[in-house]
């Protein structure tokens, strides 16, 4: 939080600081303003404040709920694909083309969110002719879940069993588009104008109805109140994007990597990936 705001905070200290000064030190009484009603200003922008955070509280924890699904739907498929294709004691040829071309979806779809390039990841799961391929798409996930409607076609299974596993697919693109969703649909820009404009304000008028009673302490005590304002903006502000591979975001590495390690322990693979650990603190 505080390489966010500190440039904010320390600007307005010293204005404060000045105010208090020109106040207290050089008589310039004008300065004070004992009537402005700050008490009632405060209470009306912090509610504004509350609502904006909340709104963007649900887009993170909707985005946080959605890759919850996303996990649960690929389980899901695995054990489906395990179940319902009689691939006898080991896993065959058709059941892991299915288990990489899962985790190649969950990659692709987290590198679409955060516009980062996913062939980097795909060419270890695919094979050089499905890469080409997606190459030529602008929307790799979906492309991904096109080959995998393909490969039922080529399981031998009756139509019911087939039913259940494309209503995997379906549920899997259904997400992806949800996901898409808060992506490509910010906040209104006016959530993000107004509160910034109505805490500037009441900050800068904060230090003129608190110096006449305050004197010098008022930077303190002003800077204070300032702080939690600021704050307030700021988490608003920092969660409302929750794809955007920052400490703030729903953990899309840690999620995929869950992923992965699940699929993959399912198909019985010997080699499987380390969790991904917390950075400092924060886990991506």
């Amino acid at each position: 939080m505080w390489p966010t705001v500190a440039n904010r905070l320390v600007l307005l200290f010293l204005f404060d600081l000045t105010i208090a000064m020109l106040y207290t030190l050089a008589d310039w009484k004008a300065l004070a303003l004992p009537g402005l009603p700050l008490s009632t200003m405060g209470s009306a922008i912090g509610i504004f404040l509350a609502f904006r955070t909340n709104s963007a509280y649900e887009r993170w924890w909707e985005a946080r709920t959605l890759w919850g699904g996303l996990v649960n739907a690929s389980r899901t498929l695995a054990r489906q694909v395990l179940t319902l294709v009689d691939g006898g004691e080991t896993p065959n040829a058709w059941q892991k083309t299915m288990c990489n071309l899962q985790i190649a979806f969950i990659a692709a779809t987290r590198c679409r969110l955060r516009k980062q390039n996913p062939f980097p990841e795909l060419q270890k799961l695919l094979g050089e002719t499905e890469i080409e391929m997606l190459r030529t798409h602008n929307n790799v996930p979906s492309a991904i879940l096109l080959q995998m409607g393909k490969q039922l076609q080529k399981a031998k299974i009756g139509e019911f069993r087939w039913m259940q596993l494309d209503r995997s697919l379906t549920e899997l693109t259904t997400l992806l588009g949800s996901c898409e969703r808060i992506k490509t649909t910010p906040l209104p820009r006016q959530y993000d104008f107004f509160p910034r404009v109505l805490v500037n304000v009441y900050c800068v008028l904060l230090p003129l109805g608190l110096v006449e009673g305050m004197g010098l302490m008022t930077p303190l005590a002003s800077t204070l109140v300032s702080f939690i304002f600021i704050a307030l903006d700021t988490v608003g502000r920092e969660i409302e994007a929750p794809f955007e591979n920052t400490v703030h975001d729903t953990p899309l590495t840690s999620l995929s990597r869950t992923i992965e390690v699940n699929v993959r322990q399912l198909f019985g693979e010997s080699e499987i990936p380390a969790e991904v650990q917390p950075v400092d603190g924060f886990l991506y």
